[in-house]
C-alpha cells in the first residue's frame, strides 16, 4: 500500500463517486423498468423524478470520478515513483503495481468514455421535454458499471502488490522491451505508425471542416473509426519515434517519462489532446446516431456536432505541434533527423 496523502485523496474522491454512481444506478434501473412517457399515472411520474435524480447523481458522479482519474495520473507520473525504490517515472510505479495497475487503467478509461458518452446524451435530452432518451440514458448509465466495478477493485489490488514488491527497475523494463523489438519484422513499424497518425490527422481535419460547416451531414461511425484508428498509430508513433526528440537520445521508449518536469510535463499536453480527439469523436458519432432516429433532436445535435469538430480540429492541431513540432526543429537545426538519416 502506498501511504501517501495523494492515495487518500484518489480513494477520497473515487469512493464518493463510486457512491453517487451506485446511488443514481439504482435509480436507473427504475427507469428502466417499465419506462413509459406516454403513461400519466402516478407510476410514470415517479420514474420520471428517478430519472431526473439518476441525471444529477451520474453527473457528480461523473465529476468526482474524472476528478479521481487525474489525481492518480498525477500520482503515477509525479509523485508515486519517489517512494517505490528503483523507480524513476510512472513506467516504475505500474511495474510495482503488477499486472493489477494495467488492468486498472484499462478498465477506469472505458468506464470514463461510457460515462462521457452519457452525459452527451443526457444533455441532448434535456432540450427535449418528453424526455425521448430518458431510457435509453438510463440503460448506458448502467452500461458503465461493468467496468467502473473492475475498475475499482484491480486498483485496490495495484496498490496492495506494492507493499509485496522490495524494488523494481525501470530502465530495465524499458530496454528488455527495445531488445525485443528490434527483429527485422518491427522496422515497419515506425513508418506505418507514422503515417497512420498523418494520414488520419488529414482525414479528421476533412471531417471536421465538414461538419463545421456542414453540421446536419452526419459521417455516422466514419469518425470514430478513423479515429481510433489514429488514436493506435498516434500511441505507438509518441512512443517510438516522436518522444526521441524530447529525450534527445534513441531506444528510451517510455511515454511515462514525457510527464517528467524535466521534460516540461509535456506527457500531459500530448496524451491529453490524444483523449479529446477519441472522446469527442466516438461521442460525436453516437450523438449523430441518436438525432437520426430521433429527429426533434436535430438542433441540440447540429450544435454538438458543431462543438465537438472545433474540439477536435484545436486538440490534432495541438497534437501535431507537440509531437511533429520538435522533430522538424531538430532537422532544421542539425540537418539530420535524430535517427542519422538526412
Amino acid at each position: 500500500m502506498i501511504w501517501h496523502p495523494f492515495s487518500w485523496a484518489f480513494w477520497a474522491v473515487a469512493a464518493t463517486g463510486a457512491l453517487l454512481y451506485l446511488v443514481g444506478a439504482v435509480r436507473a434501473i427504475a427507469v428502466v423498468i417499465g419506462w413509459d412517457p406516454s403513461a400519466l399515472d402516478a407510476a410514470q411520474l415517479r420514474r420520471e423524478r428517478h430519472a431526473q435524480t439518476a441525471s444529477l447523481l451520474g453527473r457528480w458522479a461523473f465529476g468526482c470520478l474524472a476528478i479521481a482519474a487525474i489525481v492518480a495520473l498525477v500520482g503515477i507520473t509525479r509523485i508515486w515513483h519517489r517512494i517505490i525504490p528503483g523507480a524513476m517515472c510512472g513506467t516504475g510505479v505500474l511495474q510495482a503495481t503488477g499486472v493489477h495497475g494495467g488492468r486498472a487503467i484499462f478498465f477506469w478509461g472505458a468506464a470514463l468514455v461510457l460515462l462521457y458518452g452519457w452525459r452527451v446524451l443526457d444533455d441532448l435530452d434535456r432540450h427535449h421535454p418528453q424526455g425521448r432518451l430518458a431510457s435509453v440514458n438510463a440503460r448506458f448509465l448502467l452500461l458503465a458499471a461493468p467496468f467502473l466495478l473492475p475498475a475499482l477493485l484491480f486498483t485496490w489490488q495495484a496498490w496492495m502488490n506494492v507493499a509485496a514488491v522490495p524494488t523494481v527497475s525501470c530502465c530495465a523494463a524499458v530496454y528488455d522491451r527495445v531488445a525485443d523489438g528490434m527483429s527485422a519484422s518491427a522496422r515497419w513499424r515506425e513508418p506505418a505508425a507514422i503515417f497512420i497518425q498523418l494520414a488520419g490527422t488529414a482525414v479528421l481535419l476533412f471531417l471536421a471542416a465538414s461538419a463545421i460547416r456542414s453540421p446536419d451531414r452526419h459521417s455516422g461511425f466514419l469518425w470514430p473509426a478513423v479515429a481510433i484508428l489514429w488514436g493506435v498509430g498516434s500511441m505507438f508513433s509518441v512512443k517510438r519515434v516522436w518522444s526521441a526528440y524530447y529525450y534527445q537520445v534513441l531506444s528510451h521508449p517510455c511515454p511515462w517519462c514525457l510527464f517528467l518536469p524535466q521534460y516540461r510535463g509535456a506527457g500531459f499536453l500530448i496524451f491529453g489532446c490524444l483523449a479529446v480527439v477519441l472522446v469527442e469523436s466516438i461521442d460525436t458519432g453516437l450523438a449523430g446516431t441518436m438525432g437520426t432516429r430521433h429527429p426533434t433532436l436535430a438542433h441540440p445535435v447540429r450544435i454538438r456536432s458543431r462543438r465537438s469538430a472545433v474540439r477536435v480540429t484545436t486538440a490534432l492541431i495541438g497534437f501535431t505541434l507537440l509531437t511533429v513540432g520538435p522533430a522538424l526543429l531538430w532537422r532544421l537545426r542539425n540537418g539530420v533527423w535524430l535517427t542519422g538519416f538526412p
